[in-house]
């Protein structure tokens, strides 16, 4: 006597319908294989291409910010590159008369020091344009030193227009700027001679300026 053997989703009485559902279930598992497979590929891919975060820490950016300030303010060659509270003023000469040593208060920002750029449009010396009649002495008052000034040839008419240029507060802190006559003899400075000062930044010093340790004596003086 022979047995009939009958195999896993065979239904004797609905033949068709088991095979479908044995297809259906193959087809659906080799799906997710196949979903499994391309999921574990691409997060390889993914983690392999991705590059290291450059995210740094805000105590390390705040170090980095610091350090690059500090060159900054320390360079000769400084080249401002962003509008930071820039305060532009400029001041007529015109009809400012000068005997030699003599000088005239152009700027003061005590008890803020500040850092900026300078230019000059002066009568100079038909012989010696580049070597200017006036000084710019800057500082806090009233320790001032003299300004290293450059010469603009290409836009200066000599003698009567010579144009000097020079940036400050950028090393020791400034609070005062004074030009002074040291060509020797009176000049009489007309229409077109002025100065203009652009401020880029203001900060505190660390130390007290002589006119600020005066305003506190003064206060205290008793009133006659």
């Amino acid at each position: 006597m022979i047995e009939e053997v009958t195999y896993p989703f065979k239904d004797p009485k609905h033949p068709d319908l088991s095979m479908t559902i044995a297809l259906t279930t193959i087809a659906a598992v080799s799906l997710a294989i196949l979903v499994y497979i391309a999921v574990v590929i691409t997060g390889t891919y993914t983690t392999q291409n991705t590059p290291p975060s450059t995210n740094t820490s805000l105590a390390e950016q705040a170090k980095i910010d610091s350090g690059m300030s500090q060159q900054i303010a320390r360079s000769l060659n400084y080249v401002h590159k962003a509008d930071i509270n820039i305060a532009p003023l400029t001041v007529p000469l015109h009809g400012v008369n000068l005997s030699a040593n003599q000088f005239i208060l152009l700027y003061d920002s005590t008890p803020y020091a500040s850092k900026g750029h300078i230019a000059l449009n002066l009568p100079c010396d038909a012989n010696t344009p580049n070597v200017p009649m006036f000084e710019v002495l800057i500082g806090r008052a009233p320790s001032l030193t003299p300004l290293a000034l450059g010469y603009i040839p290409q836009i200066s008419v000599v003698p009567q227009m010579c144009v000097y240029h020079g940036q400050f507060g950028f090393g020791d802190p400034v609070t005062d700027i004074v030009l002074k006559n040291i060509s020797g003899k009176t000049v009489s400075l007309q229409g077109p001679h002025s100065v203009a000062i652009s401020t880029h930044e203001f900060y505190t010093p660390t130390t007290p300026s002589f006119e600020q340790m005066q305003h506190p004596q003064q206060q205290q003086q008793p009133q006659k």
